[in-house]
């Protein structure tokens, strides 16, 4: 059974995730420019996102969960934070499995 997320939800995961992208970083003592280079965008996208000047795009979390979700400490904050949901998980390993 797929689980879809609609714009309102994605928005207010995408808003929990910017709240805490900076202390997920340290957490991971990861630099902008390490951390923009995983995700695929310049340092000055990332700097922006953080100070809430530029929207996150459901790409750019998806990314990020990817990459924090890797490091036991700031995985266990997402969960804590709510920015990694169960219905997230499974949403995930439904598409994964079509």
């Amino acid at each position: 059974m797929r689980t879809e997320f609609d714009e309102t939800r994605k928005e207010e995961l995408i808003d929990i995730l910017t709240s805490e992208l900076r202390v997920l970083r340290a957490k991971m003592d990861i630099s902008q420019q390490d951390l923009a280079s995983r995700m695929g965008v310049s340092r000055q996208t990332l700097g922006l996102i953080e100070k809430r000047k530029h929207r996150m795009t459901w790409n750019h979390f998806m990314a990020l969960l990817l990459i924090f979700r890797s490091n036991e400490g700031s995985a266990s904050i997402l969960d804590m934070v709510g920015a990694y949901p169960p219905e997230l998980d499974r949403y995930i390993r439904c598409s994964e499995a079509e």
